[in-house]
């Protein structure tokens, strides 16, 4: 009894401790382009519609530029719908749809943003237990609940799912959604009834909704199903088939707007493609991934030296997993790993790539590694056969692994860029130049996206000059219409050669480099000059 107490307590703690890190420091970090852009569809506009607004316009205030990451009442759900049909058609509606009444009913600041995407990531607790307990305890693989408690603790302080927890995105939604459609799956084999098909369905429907590729997860299920009941139990099959088919066709909506509009959805994501990595850089990434769910503070190369015996840990884990459970729960695990991540990594393999780089397209994948570590961690642990020396080796194994994950959300929680925001991670410097002059003119031809992220960081009475985006020309208005402001800066994210030789042509003027890049592709380039005329 004390033995359980302990751990129960444990456990306990570290849950709490994981719910502190999802809610604290929610306004402190970047509210990078991705998030401007979930503010922009919330609000029911377009970038479109942005970029011909102002183009209409001279100089402009954040204030009227702000206007567009939040809701005025003039929109409806409807138009928000319609925005990401017409500009993100990739991205299905249901996080955009709770996040725009959100916004009307509680708020739209940064970190009111954040705060429902915190508060969705709790869904992923009572979906873990639900999940476990069908895959652990109804199986008769474990008698009591620790597997349960191990996995939920480990997602908890997990700094993977910390990070995804505080992000204005649908990708805490999408954890809870695939650990809840999982759980029901299972579920509704063991009941077989009509009214658990159909909560299945349901589960499926939402997932879907949530993020497009749930079809990978939705696709695992349907191996799993064909491979452990197909020839022995039709009937399970014929209902997974009836229940999966209703799924995809209440989908079928969103799915004609995603074809329709596919060559929007192409330009959207011909970012993945563009870039190739080598074989080796793409297999030292994949690590990273693996490793990022326990230990993550940001500093090479000693991370991936732990991320590399992480590697070593999750190996064994699935090991253990296939020799001794049964094909009905490891098959399972595996196939939710491995379906929803192989249709990324062999692409990028063999044609090139970066489809399978991107940490939140791999969030069922990971799933499945903490449900093979929680297996692992819970088998010897509550293992009365085993030596007392062994028993205390994963006793302490389980405590380093909470401790570093703990570390690592405690170093990253005070961070205000990480990782998991691939862009802007120089607006607060940008902002704090910027913002410390009197009347300063920050001239601009960046992206929306990228203007609306930095317009966060920005006071009120910065005024800015907006310019056609995706041109190599450099347009400064004259000395004398300068004159009115106390400073005049230049902002152009991830500058191009040809227009830094545009910029080194202009004789009027002088350009002093104030900040560069973050993100790796521009880091080495400035994104910000004082201009001042000669």
């Amino acid at each position: 009894m004390k033995y359980e107490f302990l751990w129960r307590f444990f456990l306990g703690s570290v849950l709490v401790l994981g719910i502190f890190f999802r809610f604290t420091h929610l306004e402190d970090k970047v509210y990078w382009y991705d998030e401007a852009i979930t503010s922009l569809r919330v609000s029911g506009y377009t970038e479109e519609e942005v970029a011909q607004h102002f183009s209409e316009k001279s100089v402009v205030s954040v204030t009227e530029l702000q206007r567009y990451q939040h809701p005025d009442g003039t929109r409806t759900v409807i138009d928000v719908a319609a925005s990401l049909a017409k500009e993100d058609p990739q991205h299905p509606p249901l996080y955009y749809g709770l996040l725009h009444f959100w916004f009307h009913s509680i708020g739209s600041s940064v970190a009111l943003a954040r705060l429902l995407p915190a508060l969705l990531s709790l869904i992923a607790f009572p979906c873990t237990y639900w999940l476990c307990q069908e895959l652990f305890v109804e199986t008769g693989i474990f008698a009591d609940k620790l597997p349960i408690w191990l996995t939920i603790g480990l997602i908890a302080v997990s700094p993977f799912h910390v990070l995804y927890s505080q992000e204005s995105r649908e990708y805490s939604l999408w954890t809870g959604t695939t650990l809840l459609s999982t759980a029901a799956l299972l579920w509704a084999i063991r009941l077989k009834t009509r009214t658990s098909w159909g909560i299945y369905t349901l589960t499926l429907v939402i997932n879907l909704y949530t993020f497009l590729l749930a079809g990978l997860v939705a696709s695992a299920h349907g191996l799993y199903v064909m491979l452990i009941y197909g020839f022995r139990q039709r009937k399970i099959l014929k209902a997974y088939v009836v229940a999966s088919l209703l799924g995809f066709m209440i989908f079928l909506p969103w799915a004609l707007i995603l074809i329709i509009n596919q060559s929007q959805a192409k330009k959207d994501l011909d970012w993945t493609f563009i870039y190739h990595l080598k074989n080796s850089e793409l297999m030292d990434i994949w690590i990273q991934h693996l490793g990022r769910i326990f230990f993550d503070l940001n500093q090479e190369p000693w991370d991936f030296y732990v991320h590399q015996v992480l590697l070593v840990l999750v190996v064994y884990a699935f090991y253990c997993l296939c020799r001794q459970t049964p094909i009905s729960v490891w098959l399972l695990i595996i196939l939710l790993t491995g379906v929803s991540t192989l249709p990324l990594m062999v692409p990028d393999l063999i044609f090139g790539g970066m489809r399978s780089t991107i940490a939140r397209y791999m969030i069922p994948s990971l799933l499945g590694v903490e449900l093979a570590i929680a297996y692992l961690l819970g088998r010897n642990l509550a293992n009365p056969s085993l030596k007392s020396w062994h028993q205390k080796f994963w006793q302490l194994l389980l405590v380093i692994l909470v401790s570093g994950s703990i570390l690592s959300c405690a170093v990253s929680n005070q961070a205000t860029i990480w990782y998991n925001k691939g862009h802007n991670g120089e607006n607060i410097a940008v902002g704090k130049i910027v913002n410390q002059t009197t009347h300063p003119l920050l001239i601009s031809d960046a992206e929306v996206g990228h203007i609306l992220s930095l317009s966060h960081s920005l006071n009120p009475n910065v005024q800015i000059l907006l310019q056609p985006s995706n041109t190599f020309k450099v347009y400064l208005p004259t000395a004398k219409e300068l004159e009115r402001f106390s400073d005049v800066f230049l902002y152009r994210y991830r500058p191009h050669k040809d227009w830094l030789k545009e910029l080194a042509k202009q004789q009027n003027y002088k350009f002093e480099p104030l900040v560069f890049g973050f993100a790796k592709f521009s880091k080495d380039q400035p994104v910000l000059w004082r201009v001042i005329p000669i």
